[in-house]
């Protein structure tokens, strides 16, 4: 199923998989979409098809990184432990950990992974805890800088 984006002016571009014809449609009925929708399109050649419709801020990657957290309380770090990296934006991550942790919504931890791009880039960020799923967490870098060389080989992996 194809998924589309908000864009910031409540467009979306739908791509028909049978013609590849696009089609740009307003939808400001979803602009305060709070989980991915499903909706039917209809295309001018005749064929319908499904689409997940999404309001992300960013378009998130699919990942399986291995890597490691500092959990800091205070500017104290409290405990580390290895983490996986279930997807990647150019502004957070999802993070899988491996036993359950004393975190809460705003504690701040250091991450540090590799990308399996061709350089093996290490990434190592400042990130705030925004949201918890049991082992499952949601965690937004600090800062996001053109000039910081992990947040461009960030972009290249998102995009190159």
């Amino acid at each position: 199923m194809q998924k589309v984006f908000i864009s910031n002016d409540n467009t979306v571009t739908f791509k028909c998989p049978k013609c590849n014809i696009p089609k740009t449609v307003n939808i400001s009925e979803y602009k305060n979409l709070d989980k991915a929708e499903r909706v039917k399109v209809k295309c001018s050649c005749g064929n319908s098809y499904r689409v997940l419709i999404e309001k992300r801020k960013q378009y998130r990657k699919k990942t399986n990184f291995p890597g490691t957290f500092i959990h800091f309380v205070s500017n104290i770090p409290r405990n580390k432990g290895m983490m996986i990296v279930t997807d990647v934006s150019r502004t957070g991550l999802k993070i899988k950990l491996h036993e359950k942790q004393d975190f809460i919504v705003g504690d701040r931890i250091i991450v540090e992974f590799h990308l399996d791009d061709k350089n093996r880039s290490l990434i190592k960020k400042e990130c705030i805890i925004k949201k918890l799923f049991d082992l499952e967490y949601g965690i937004e870098f600090v800062s996001v800088h053109t000039s910081d060389p992990n947040d461009r080989a960030l972009g290249f992996y998102m995009f190159g």
